[in-house]
């Protein structure tokens, strides 16, 4: 029905695909070196496109799922490893990594479908239900975030520019990743599967499933501009392209943070809208 991913700033870290009986969206994050790492327009940028393509295939072959994670796990450490292969020896915490939100489609009785989904990070989907919009995430890297803003200074920060503060919590919240007692995410250097949070629910056959990243969700968890249910059903009517402008126009409001704290002044948005079918 309706698919968008722009830019913040000069590079699209973000991914997202549609095949058969799946979609789903990639949201990447660049780590921490000083040098870049891999071949891409940015590291994060890299691994956002090998995730997309390893997803394509897998979805190609019908193999998502569970048994498509562990594929998936292994096909990005192995090419990490190639790439990476003439470098010396680098920290875990700066390869990038990338939040993911993957769901599936499958015809079940009285014309619904069961639809499942497997997240890792905040990227979201809102699901449609009989008491309304119910959102699927994972939430378990919300205290850190809550560290990271907390490092913000009062007043906000110059466009473009990160506060040594932030970057020294960010820098302390990565030793957390993909942790017992921290967070999960996809990485090429580190085990994830099995880590992933996982949903089901039935739908009737048409309904709209929305698959976004935060960026795009910033209109209803920074901006408060719309609410789950809301943002849902002004996608549902096709107004995806009038949303994204509200989004960059409430960004450009508010150029140093202050009033709407967050640590990108503009940050990459993409957003699926889907009609739920039994085949693609």
């Amino acid at each position: 029905m309706y698919r968008q991913s722009l830019s913040g700033s000069r590079i699209n870290e973000d991914g997202l695909g549609l095949h058969g009986h799946s979609a789903w969206v990639i949201d990447g994050a660049t780590g921490l070196s000083t040098e870049q790492l891999t071949k891409g327009g940015s590291d994060a940028a890299w691994l956002a496109g090998v995730i997309g393509e390893t997803l394509e295939r897998l979805a190609s072959e019908d193999c998502l799922g569970a048994e498509g994670l562990r594929r998936l796990e292994s096909e990005v450490q192995r090419r990490f490893e190639a790439v990476t292969a003439h470098l010396p020896g680098h920290h875990v915490h700066h390869t990038p990594s990338a939040c993911l939100g993957l769901i599936q489609a499958r015809e079940a009785e009285a014309g619904k479908l069961m639809v499942k989904g497997f997240f890792l990070g905040d990227v979201v989907a809102l699901v449609p239900r009989e008491h309304g919009i119910v959102r699927w995430t994972d939430e378990r890297a919300k205290p850190f975030e809550r560290k990271t803003l907390a490092a913000l200074e009062a007043g906000g920060h110059e466009l473009g520019q990160m506060p040594e503060a932030v970057r020294r919590q960010i820098l302390e919240n990565r030793t957390k990743l993909n942790q017992p007692d921290g967070y999960w995410v996809v990485s090429p250097s580190l085990p994830w599967v099995g880590r992933e949070l996982r949903f089901e629910a039935q739908i009737q056959v048409g309904e709209v499933i929305v698959l976004a990243t935060d960026g795009f969700m910033r209109l209803v968890d920074v901006f408060s501009a719309y609410t789950d249910r809301s943002l849902h059903a002004a996608l549902a009517e096709g107004r995806g392209e009038e949303l994204i402008e509200e989004l960059r126009a409430l960004e450009r409001g508010d150029l140093r943070s202050g009033d709407y704290p967050r640590v990108k002044t503009h940050d990459d948005a993409t957003v699926l809208v889907i009609a739920a079918e039994t085949s693609g």
